[in-house]
């Protein structure tokens, strides 16, 4: 299901005859683009799995009571001078106008939001929407569990904190290593993320990963309180990468 798209009804005879009745010389007054049409609204839910969050346009919103996987944290317009064919321009426009929202949960401390399961999305309008004029993107967070999205009821994020990380929030990995909420089936849960630091190796550089692996084997013991101890990297800002470390949970 898409969101709610603007349908042009088919009428058939009846718009025939509305024709043949109007009135000489009369013509249909021009219909104005409305840059914000079938925009959603901040709080509004998505029951979203992985598949749907990876397409161009979110699923049909439902009610935040219900269960779902992602809340709208944003929304805004794309730069006037840009078009939706422009897609290297508008990602880019997209993400620095979406930051304000998504770090107003994940905040702006990028070391400290990669330890926890949130993960950020954008959306565009549906093709109908864009046909209609939409000019606005949605910002849009949803939490890992594993190979899933976390379901929840309610409207309403956890913020990330430096203090006592909820749970709820926490970043995790499971016995497989895939990112999940800590929040989940305790026998589900191996690794519990404990800090975080910068390394600064070119993301292209072809043998990355192994100088993250030997930087992390390095420094991860330090960081953790138990002997056996995870990693996990995450690519950046400014194309340095992030690297988690895990203690035994």
């Amino acid at each position: 299901m898409r969101l709610r798209a603007i349908v042009l009804p088919v009428l058939g005879s009846v718009l025939s005859i509305a024709l043949l009745s109007a009135p000489v010389g009369a013509a249909d007054e021009p219909v104005e683009p409305d840059p914000m049409a079938g925009a959603p609204t901040v709080g509004t839910c998505a029951d979203m799995t992985w598949a749907d969050v990876m397409g161009e346009t979110a699923t049909e919103d439902v009610d935040c009571a219900r269960r779902h996987t992602t809340e709208v944290v944003g929304v805004g317009q794309i730069p006037e001078d840009l078009s939706w064919d422009q897609r290297r321009k508008v990602g880019k426009a997209v993400v620095a106008g979406c930051a304000p929202a998504w770090e107003s949960v994940t905040t702006d401390d990028h070391l400290l939001y990669r330890r926890s399961a949130y993960v950020k999305f954008w959306f565009m309008p549906s093709v109908e929407q864009r046909e209609a004029g939409a000019r606005w993107y949605r910002c849009d967070l949803a939490r890992v569990k594993g190979k899933q999205l976390m379901s929840t009821t309610g409207a309403g994020l956890p913020e990330v904190t430096e203090r006592r990380m909820k749970r709820s929030v926490q970043r995790c990995m499971t016995k497989d290593f895939y990112g999940t909420v800590c929040k989940t089936k305790r026998r589900l849960v191996a690794w519990r993320s404990k800090s975080s630091f910068w390394l600064s190796v070119p993301a292209k550089d072809s043998r990355a990963e192994k100088k993250v692996r030997r930087v992390a084997l390095d420094r991860c013991p330090e960081k953790v309180r138990t002997p056996s101890f995870a990693w996990s990297w995450f690519t950046d800002k400014n194309r340095r990468w992030v690297v988690v470390c895990y203690e035994k949970f």
